[in-house]
């Protein structure tokens, strides 16, 4: 089911996304009842960078409510696991996967300006944030920073300051607390929200505080803004999500078997599914060597470090760069980190399980031939139960790949008008990458736009 995503990741770079939805639509059959829930995500997410941000949410509604059914199911397919491995399970999606699934459909409604439809989703991101929380053990992953500032944006555009506060605060605190996960600096745009919402409801105490508090972006005017201005703000999609791969450990029991570990490694390198029939069959046969196979993320660094924006009427000109809010790589390796024990634990039960299991296969075989065969069908036997054990040990690398690696945002108030905007994407040497982007926009009094930029190189 992987073949697809090929396809599709040169599409997305190459600013192709109509061609990654039919990639996707393609390989449908392919990713099977199984992964019923990542065709829906991918499905879904590609429809939203196609600008077809409502077919999207049809997707992705179906996406949201097959989360709760697949958990009701999960200890007794996780039971059966232990027998086979996690890839044969339905794919549930990690946490952070679920909250993002109600993060697109809100960018999807603002992208439309159904506002109130937005804010049904940030409900709905409070509401399984609260469930994350109570379900988490310890300093498992159970709040989202960007998902938290996403609501308090929306509620701001829509007037309700209050509700914008608390989820502005709920925010700073995540940031806060994610600080040794995250690799997100404080957003600037944050301290700044802070500031203006607690001038606009005169929280005089609060906005001394977070005067106080943040020093760097205080000297800035913080007044409410002027219900006349209108308003714009640049969501910047940037690099690819952390995929999965296998990493195969190879446990020897005796010191021959380290020995021809050692030789094979240094012949064939690192294990992969593409060398695991061969290592199958000679480890099946020297019968003292055990495999665990577990999921390890392979990071795809962006090379934008943030974009510039430019808006002129000719006359005026109103500058902003975007920041980032959210490496969605560094969120995937938390949810990974924090299941990882019960997948070691998991993996070696099982292990240890299909090795007894093909151990009995050959006593079971001696035990069915005449005297004269039972050494040699016995060895047969088990040899290729083992090699069976070996050919079929993986880990489950499933995951949400359509994803971008990070998101960053701006936001400028401007005066009602019409504008030409410029956007252009900066590395990290501060060199432009690419041609710049150029379009028309026209801002009624208190419109609020939101634009989409993508790059997933």
């Amino acid at each position: 089911m992987y073949a697809h995503y090929g396809g599709v990741e040169r599409s997305l770079i190459a600013g192709k996304p109509e061609r990654a939805v039919e990639l996707i639509q393609e390989a449908g059959d392919d990713y099977g009842r199984n992964n019923h829930l990542l065709y829906l995500m991918d499905y879904g997410m590609v429809l939203h960078l196609a600008g077809r941000y409502q077919e999207s949410n049809t997707v992705l509604e179906e996406a949201h409510y097959l989360v709760d059914d697949l958990y009701t199911a999960r200890l007794r397919d996780q039971a059966s696991a232990l027998l086979v491995n996690e890839a044969q399970l339905p794919y549930e999606g990690e946490p952070y996967e679920h909250v993002l699934i109600n993060v697109i459909k809100a960018l999807n409604y603002a992208l439309l300006k159904n506002w109130n439809e937005a804010l049904v989703e940030a409900r709905r991101i409070d509401h399984k944030l609260n469930v994350l929380s109570d379900r988490a053990e310890g300093d498992e992953y159970k709040e989202d920073p960007f998902a938290r500032y996403l609501t308090g944006m929306l509620y701001e555009i829509t007037g309700d300051w209050n509700n914008a506060y608390v989820a502005y605060r709920k925010a700073e605190a995540v940031y806060d607390e994610a600080r040794a996960w995250d690799k997100v600096p404080f957003p600037d745009e944050l301290k700044r929200d802070l500031i203006r919402v607690a001038s606009a409801l005169h929280l005089a105490d609060d906005l001394e505080q977070y005067r106080t508090k943040y020093p760097e972006v205080a000297s800035e005017p913080f007044s409410a803004p002027d219900a006349e201005m209108a308003q714009l703000i640049v969501i910047s999609y940037n690099g690819r999500s952390p995929q999965k791969e296998d990493l195969f450990i190879d446990v020897p029991i005796s010191l021959d078997a380290l020995q021809l570990v050692v030789l094979a490694k240094a012949a064939g390198g690192r294990s992969t599914r593409s060398t695991r029939v061969g290592e199958a069959l000679l480890y099946g046969i020297h019968g003292q060597i055990a495999r665990v196979a577990l999921p390890r993320l392979v990071h795809q660094r962006t090379t934008i470090a943030y974009s510039t924006i430019q808006l002129t009427d000719g006359t005026h000109t109103f500058n902003a760069h975007s920041q980032r809010l959210y490496d969605i790589g560094a969120v995937a390796e938390k949810n990974l980190d924090d299941g990882y024990n019960r997948l070691v634990l998991r993996a070696v039960a099982r292990t240890a399980m299909k090795m007894a299991a093909a151990e009995g296969v050959g006593i079971g075989a001696r035990a069915a031939v005449d005297k004269n065969s039972q050494g040699w069908v016995g060895l047969l036997a088990a040899i290729l139960a083992r090699i069976f054990v070996f050919a079929t040990e993986e880990a489950d690398i499933r995951s949400w790949r359509t994803l971008p690696g990070e998101i960053q945002l701006a936001r400028l108030w401007i005066p009602a008008g019409s504008y030409s905007v410029l956007l252009n994407a900066v590395d990290h040497q501060g060199k432009v990458l690419g041609s710049s982007k150029t379009e028309q926009l026209s801002f009624q009094s208190g419109e609020v736009r939101l634009v989409l930029e993508q790059h997933f190189e």
